[in-house]
């Protein structure tokens, strides 16, 4: 059966497995059918139960015992997942959900910069529709530096998984006044995030000319385009992002459950 993926990445400590939790419980509320995937085989407790758990197959606390460290515990596990994704799959399409949320490892090194990670989830996803939502921790977004920073990893863990990519800031409810109303609005102008960068002066010589060049090349790719503020916490925003996933995965057609400013006004 056909099946729609939703894919949460993003570096450790960026909230995938809250946003995974938090996203289905609003999709739900909304009439949509979840089933949430934890993708981690290192996962020791997610904050939900997940419907599917590929530690059901495969654990790195295995390979742990055969005296691999945590990362190439992690690593190895992730490997062997092909040897089970079929029936990671088959266990999918017996909910026949409307859409499935996989919750990909908190390390994101070994999972979208090894062949193992793209090759698995491949193997999940096989020619069905998907959409990688990238999390973007806020505290990355008060230095213009480090928005560059984050914005590289993005766009690399894109051209790594090759699929269609939403950029959230994850923790949105931690920006500051000054992000919120001047920073956010203002990134997708051309020379913006330069000028940010060289203005603020933290970053001198080779740092500096590294940094103006990505933050140009990220402009000229397109890649600064939008990029949602969530919270795992703000029924709106979910909501939002639910909105976009949809928009991206079957064009906007379905999302027609949820008006962010209807809501508002109750």
């Amino acid at each position: 059966m056909a099946l729609k993926f939703i894919v949460m990445v993003g570096p450790a400590g960026s909230g995938k497995s809250t946003l995974t939790m938090q996203l289905a419980s609003a999709m739900e509320s909304l009439g949509a059918t979840v089933v949430k995937v934890n993708f981690d085989p290192a996962e020791d407790k997610p904050p939900y139960e997940p419907d599917v758990d590929v530690r059901d197959y495969v654990t790195a606390e295995e390979f742990m015992e055969k005296g691999l460290g945590p990362n190439g515990a992690l690593v190895s596990a992730i490997d062997s997942l092909i040897n089970h994704v079929d029936k990671v799959r088959e266990e999918v399409e017996q909910f026949r959900p409307d859409y499935v949320i996989v919750d990909t490892p908190g390390q994101l090194e070994p999972f979208a910069y090894r062949v193992g990670g793209p090759l698995v989830l491949d193997a999940l996803i096989q020619d069905d529709k998907a959409v990688t939502v990238f999390l973007m921790d806020s505290v990355f977004f008060e230095s213009p530096a480090d928005i560059v920073s984050i914005l590289t990893l993005a766009s690399s863990v894109n051209v790594r998984l090759r699929r269609p990519q939403v950029n959230v800031i994850s923790k949105a409810d931690l920006l500051s006044p000054e992000v919120v109303n001047n920073v956010l609005p203002m990134l997708h102008e051309e020379g913006y995030l330069e000028a940010a960068v060289r203005d603020s002066k933290v970053l001198s010589g080779t740092e500096l000319n590294l940094s103006l060049s990505l933050a140009r090349a990220l402009y000229e790719a397109g890649y600064i385009g939008e990029i949602l503020p969530v919270s795992a916490y703000d029924d709106v925003s979910l909501k939002e992002l639910y909105g976009k996933v949809q928009e991206v995965l079957e064009g906007g057609d379905d999302y027609r459950i949820y008006d962010v400013d209807e809501d508002q006004g109750d």
